[in-house]
């Protein structure tokens, strides 16, 4: 599926920025060490951040693998950019069709990005990457990120999670403020790749803006 404007200025500004918060370079075919300590960080007391959990060369080698039969498109040309840890509901990775009968037990397993160009598609794979799935969604929000916005918009609004719901969801590549910043904010030139997720409920509507992983969730309250 083709991507809008945004996918076109994130993909531009991951060539060009350094990753200074997620620690995690973008790879191709292959799975990169994400973060290399800082020897000098220990003694000067700061705080390096630590990566996400990589994803296992086995499973991105597999979903390139599948997404170049999709895509009709040599490996070479495409790249793995996002990827999530994360616990499926059941044997078809949550994506069953109404007429399959799945598997009913969790299935722990990955959510990855694939991206060529300006396209960007997501597929789900079991722990090992012998299940894959392209998904057909619109709203492709790691289930993992998903819980913890709910959560902290339960908090913050008084209702309950199990009234709200997240409506919408793109990816996107924000600055150091998670792209929320008030007048006269300096933020850090790095892209941390993340989420804008809308939630709804009860009347109320929020705008969440959050990292890769879901360890940093912001509220856009300038919207």
């Amino acid at each position: 599926m083709g991507s809008p404007f945004w996918q076109i200025r994130y993909r531009r500004l991951a060539r060009s920025l350094v990753w200074g918060v997620v620690g995690m370079t973008v790879f191709t075919a292959c799975v990169t060490p994400p973060y290399i300590p800082d020897e000098s960080s220990e003694d000067s007391g700061m705080t390096e951040p630590m990566p996400p959990e990589m994803v296992p060369a086995s499973v991105s080698d597999r979903v390139l693998e599948q997404a170049a039969t999709d895509l009709q498109l040599p490996i070479s040309d495409l790249s793995i950019l996002r990827f999530n840890q994360e616990v499926w509901s059941d044997g078809c990775l949550g994506l069953g069709r109404p007429d399959e009968g799945c598997l009913q037990a969790l299935v722990p397993g990955w959510q990855v990005e694939v991206v060529h160009h300006d396209t960007s598609d997501f597929y789900r794979t079991d722990a090992d990457g012998t299940a894959i799935r392209r998904s057909p969604l619109d709203n492709n929000l790691p289930p993992s990120i998903t819980a913890k916005v709910l959560d902290l918009a339960a908090t913050e609004t008084g209702i309950s999670a199990q009234q709200l719901q997240v409506t919408a969801a793109e990816p996107r590549v924000w600055d150091g403020c998670l792209g929320i910043a008030k007048p006269d904010t300096v933020c850090t030139e790095i892209a941390i790749f993340g989420w804008r997720a809308i939630v709804e409920g009860n009347g109320e509507m929020l705008v969440y803006h959050t990292d890769m992983t879901g360890d940093d969730i912001r509220l856009n309250d300038l919207e």
